[in-house]
């Protein structure tokens, strides 16, 4: 069997109120009452929280435990394509972009399922757009908000000198252009360089899985010499700042029930700057979860069950 066999997800195509042209993608399983919208981050879509390989898809863990689980590719990732955003000379799918996106899967989903508010998972800078989202616009329609690998607003100098201006190290880097390309091997690099020699956090099978269906969403993947799919870099204007220490947004504004998750060797999304951010929170119900032997991918990784598993008791816990 290959990946495509476990690819079982519905897809649901929604207009966004906001891009003329744009389709936005929203990959479904499950079909109880209660909505969980999954939101990604920077460099991986929809696809993350879905991954179509036996037990790695926590989408289809959400569903079996009795929800109805969505995950959106934010404009420009996955299978939300548009012409005339991606004819910009300018980074794209920012995340007052990506704001924007999200209150449209989320009026779209409340619409069918009948209901006023919904669960909402935002991972990495989807920790950022999700937080943004429930302490603004969603404030009265997020019932509570899981926030995985999450970043606030922490100086952290390795991902600054990725992304700085190399003749002027102060400023974001202008030369990254408006999307970059995302190979096997590049993603490869990046996650090894958070495992320890010789450990065995990753399922080789689960990594191909992963890194093949985003290959094989982007229909101009297969162009390049070596295989590789478009991510905006929006994005990473916005962890540009994040990563200077800037705050994207006010977590004293966020009032429902919230639950943080990392994994405890995560360099992206650190222990001081989430408890720096779990101790800012608003709400009386607050919860932080660490995962031993996790990198910034950790629900993807062998230990993605224990992520899993914290996520649905807290998606399910009475407040």
């Amino acid at each position: 069997m290959t990946w495509r066999d476990h690819d079982t997800a519905s897809s649901h195509w929604i207009a966004s109120s906001d891009v003329r042209g744009l389709k936005l993608h929203l990959r479904a399983r499950g079909d109880g009452d209660r909505p969980v919208l999954f939101v990604h981050g920077a460099t991986y879509a929809s696809r993350l929280y879905d991954i179509p390989h036996p037990g790695a898809s926590w989408l289809a863990d959400v569903a079996r435990h009795g929800f109805a689980g969505y995950a959106l590719d934010i404009r420009g990732y996955g299978l939300s394509h548009a012409e005339d955003m991606e004819r910009s000379g300018a980074p794209y799918a920012a995340a007052a972009d990506a704001v924007k996106d999200i209150a449209d899967a989320v009026d779209w989903i409340s619409a069918r399922h009948g209901v006023d508010r919904l669960r909402l998972i935002g991972g990495s800078w989807g920790s950022i757009t999700t937080a943004l989202y429930t302490a603004g616009p969603g404030a009265a329609q997020v019932e509570r908000l899981v926030l995985y690998a999450p970043i606030f607003a922490e100086a952290n100098a390795g991902w600054r000198a990725l992304l700085a201006d190399p003749d002027h190290p102060d400023r974001f880097n202008p030369a990254l252009g408006p999307a970059r390309l995302v190979s096997e091997e590049a993603t490869r690099a990046r996650w090894n360089a958070e495992i320890p020699d010789g450990a065995a956090w990753r399922d080789e099978a689960v990594f191909q899985a992963l890194v093949q269906s985003s290959l094989a969403d982007d229909p101009q993947s297969y162009r390049h010499d070596t295989p590789a799919f478009r991510a905006p870099n929006g994005t990473l204007t916005d962890l540009w700042q994040a990563f200077r220490g800037v705050a994207l947004y006010d977590p004293t504004r966020i009032k429902c029930p919230t639950l943080l998750i990392r994994g405890a060797a995560d360099p992206t999304s650190t222990r001081s700057d989430a408890l720096r951010l779990f101790d800012r929170l608003g709400g009386e119900h607050r919860q932080y979860v660490e995962i031993a032997n996790g990198a910034h991918f950790v629900s993807a990784e062998r230990k993605s069950a224990q992520v899993f598993d914290h996520a649905a008791t807290f998606l399910n816990a009475v407040f």
